[in-house]
């Protein structure tokens, strides 16, 4: 059986992932950063719920370590904030600048790193929760700071890529606007929906040991 590890599965993209994912035949190991508040996942059968706080080092490489002889088909690092509520540059403290990166950008890539040693060589997938908010060529100028946390999330994942390159694939990936805690209400895409796509899209990467950035619906987005 296929084991997919979720990182940030307790709710939202990352819960419906798990839940696609657990339909489909694959084990699901899914993390949270509190375990007891993430019933709608435990309530999955047989999935492995795991406490995880990618901004902890200590904890990545602790959970590193309970992984032990864990292979992974894929690793999903879904992980994220939307940043202050102003959004914009010329507020933001260095703070809210220096937590937001960390955790959309810096920390993502040190987990990959921490993990990589369990994913499976050559049919194995390592996945990143990126935005077209994070495409410097197709930029609205909108949500300033997040798009930027997600450029350099792009950035550092193309850096891990060449790193591993060829003994992996690596998709940096956009759900679509989706109607979720962070996508608000107006968005015009369910989770379901989004999660089918995303599924699908890991699913054809395997074995490809290259570094793609699509959207669910596997169309390709200018870097």
């Amino acid at each position: 059986m296929s084991m997919i590890l979720i990182v940030g599965a307790n709710r939202g993209l990352g819960l419906g992932l798990a839940r696609e994912m657990h339909g489909r035949g694959w084990q699901v190991i899914g993390t949270a950063r509190q375990p007891e508040r993430a019933g709608e996942l435990k309530a999955i059968p047989g999935v492995r719920v795991e406490a995880l706080d990618v901004n902890d080092g200590e904890a990545v490489d602790g959970f590193a370590a309970r992984l032990g002889g864990t292979r992974l088909d894929v690793l999903f690092v879904n992980a994220g904030v939307s940043g202050p509520d102003h959004r914009s540059a010329s507020k933001a403290t260095q703070a809210e600048v220096g937590a937001l990166f960390y955790t959309n950008a810096v920390a993502p890539i040190r987990l990959a790193r921490a993990l990589v040693g369990h994913v499976r060589p050559g049919e194995g997938v390592i996945a990143f929760m990126s935005s077209v908010l994070g495409s410097i060529a197709q930029t609205s100028g909108q949500h300033e700071l997040y798009s930027a946390s997600k450029a350099a999330l792009n950035m550092l994942t193309r850096a891990f890529a060449i790193e591993v390159q060829g003994r992996f694939t690596v998709l940096s990936l956009h759900p679509g606007w989706v109607r979720t805690d962070m996508g608000g209400e107006n968005a015009p895409l369910d989770v379901a929906t989004s999660v089918r796509g995303l599924a699908d899209v890991i699913e054809r990467a395997r074995g490809r040991g290259d570094h793609t950035y699509v959207d669910y619906q596997g169309k390709p987005i200018a870097w």
